[in-house]
């Protein structure tokens, strides 16, 4: 993405100085021919044309920003460090979620797997570990894997906001996609509180089916950025 912004940016700087030069050039030699004359106008109203340049560059960012915040993390690394402590013992399922946790900070995400998987078996009521082990399953892009753990997370747990957006998620985006199925999460969501940063943008994108002008109509001019919650 980062790439296509550089090439759209370098695209546009080049597309304006190609048309300054030919207004330019229709004014010094004076040729009042059509091309000359809608130069001149084009030149004339330069406000309105870096006004246009600006709006699509904020387009290209906006989408790169939404676009980079709807995927899960990096892919998982040994280099992180982990925010939280190594539980001291692992004799209980929550000492297992816990060891789990740390080993996804720290990037091991197959033994966070490990440990979360020992903290289900431990109890298999563990909401909290169905849903991180799918995250973490999301991270890896096993989205096969993560949607029963989230069915069942979601199961255990009617009203678990973390659940329900991982699925409406991989519906949304990654995993046989059904804009239904991800629009119904997020409706479920919006019932709740509080409410995800980025649920509004998800919503949005699964109503329109992903991106087209309508997105950018109903967040730049009618709703703006709560436009997918309204």
């Amino acid at each position: 993405m980062l790439v296509l912004l550089a090439l759209s940016f370098v695209a546009i700087i080049f597309l304006g100085f190609v048309i300054l030069m030919a207004g330019a050039v229709a004014r010094w030699t004076h040729q009042e021919n059509r091309l000359s004359r809608f130069l001149t106008a084009f030149l004339e109203k330069w406000r309105i044309v870096v006004g246009l340049f600006g709006t699509v560059i904020a387009l290209l960012v906006v989408f790169i920003m939404i676009s980079a915040h709807n995927q899960p993390t990096a892919p998982c690394t040994t280099s992180l460090v982990p925010d939280s402590q190594e539980p001291s013992v692992l004799v209980s399922a929550q000492d297992y979620f816990a060891q789990g946790d740390y080993d996804y900070e720290r990037g091991a995400c197959d033994l966070a797997i490990e440990d979360y998987t020992r903290a289900i078996e431990l109890d298999p009521k563990f909401a909290e570990a169905y849903n991180n082990r799918a995250y973490t399953y999301m991270v890896q892009h096993n989205y096969a894997a993560a949607l029963p753990d989230l069915d069942k997370a979601i199961e255990l747990r009617p009203d678990y906001i973390n659940a329900l957006m991982n699925r409406g998620d991989i519906y949304n985006y990654y995993y046989h996609i059904n804009y239904d199925l991800a629009i119904a999460d997020y409706d479920r969501i919006l019932q709740l509180r509080p409410l995800p940063v980025s649920l509004c943008g998800h919503r949005l994108l699964a109503l329109h089916h992903g991106w087209d002008l309508g997105v950018f109509v109903e967040v730049f001019i009618t709703k703006g950025f709560e436009a997918g919650c309204t």
